[in-house]
């Protein structure tokens, strides 16, 4: 295999990401990704909630996750908004018994709810809460989305958790930025609200594109060191900001636009990780593929 770990140069680069984003068929794998959730809700309220709830269980297959998260949203009704708002966590305690998915437990999912409940009580919409804790609105997204997440695991989850003894489960939905992870979930739920392109949805109007940091997955981490957009082995903060500081020199304004269309690129089975002779033809980032240097195309 090789290991050519060198940077790929923003001029090679340019031209086979841009004609991968503007070709790629977003329509046909929407419903095989999680946004798939909070766009069946045209309600800008129900969006934002389900949004968030849909990121913070976005790990593991989408097909596992998405039946689990299809029993939460059935039982939330037709506006998860307001079943938030009217949450009690006393009351609706048992609400969402039977629920099992990986870390996550039915507690986890009322606290989540009970939080909510107490943020949009406070300021009135998600977007705001975040607005809040932005310091600043022209700096890294990194000390607002730390604020944000903190908001959640500081809220009043008693009822659920005595002595604010949160369980690992509810932690996980809310990883902290200054824990120096990728917190790929968060990073994605910020792309959906914030990009204003599909298959984004763009509800929030306060924040900059140009701010986000990429969602690194394991797709998204193979394919960006595939391409050579990043140098790092560990799959963390750093290589988010290193992936999406290489196409920032690409395009500043947007740089995580190209994020659905190289995940799904290898989830999809286009990229194998490997040189293939069947597969890699047709796909216009070979050139810069460092399974094919040093190999003419077909």
């Amino acid at each position: 295999m090789p290991r050519d770990r060198r940077m790929t140069s923003a001029g090679a680069l340019r031209e086979p990401l841009e004609r991968l984003y503007r070709e790629f068929d977003y329509g046909a794998r929407l419903t095989r990704d999680a946004i798939e959730f909070p766009l069946r809700y045209p309600g800008a309220d129900d969006r934002e909630v389900v949004a968030l709830l849909t990121a913070c269980l976005a790990y593991g297959r989408v097909d596992l996750f998405g039946r689990a998260l299809a029993g939460v949203l059935a039982t939330m009704g037709p506006s998860p908004a307001r079943f938030v708002r009217e949450f009690d966590a006393r009351r609706d305690a048992h609400a969402f018994d039977g629920f099992l998915y990986r870390f996550n437990r039915p507690r986890d999912l009322v606290a989540f709810c009970a939080a909510a409940h107490e943020l949009l009580a406070r300021y009135g919409s998600l977007e705001k809460c975040f607005v809040a804790g932005d310091a600043d609105p022209a700096g890294p997204i990194g000390p607002a989305l730390e604020r944000f997440a903190r908001a959640f695991l500081d809220a009043d989850v008693r009822d659920v958790f005595p002595r604010r003894r949160l369980s690992r489960g509810y932690r996980h939905l809310f990883p902290l930025p200054s824990g120096g992870g990728p917190c790929k979930r968060l990073h994605l739920f910020l792309r959906w609200m914030v990009r204003r392109e599909a298959p984004d949805f763009g509800l929030w109007t306060s924040t900059s594109p140009a701010r986000l940091l990429m969602p690194i997955d394991t797709h998204v981490e193979n394919m960006s060191r595939a391409i050579g957009l990043t140098r790092r082995r560990s799959r963390n903060w750093k290589m988010a900001e290193e992936i999406t500081a290489r196409l920032a020199t690409i395009d500043p304004a947007d740089p995580v636009k190209y994020d659905f269309a190289l995940c799904h690129t290898r989830m999809s089975g286009d990229c194998r990780d490997r040189r293939d002779p069947v597969v890699c033809p047709p796909c216009g980032l070979r050139v810069v593929c460092r399974h094919w240097k040093g190999h003419r195309r077909a």
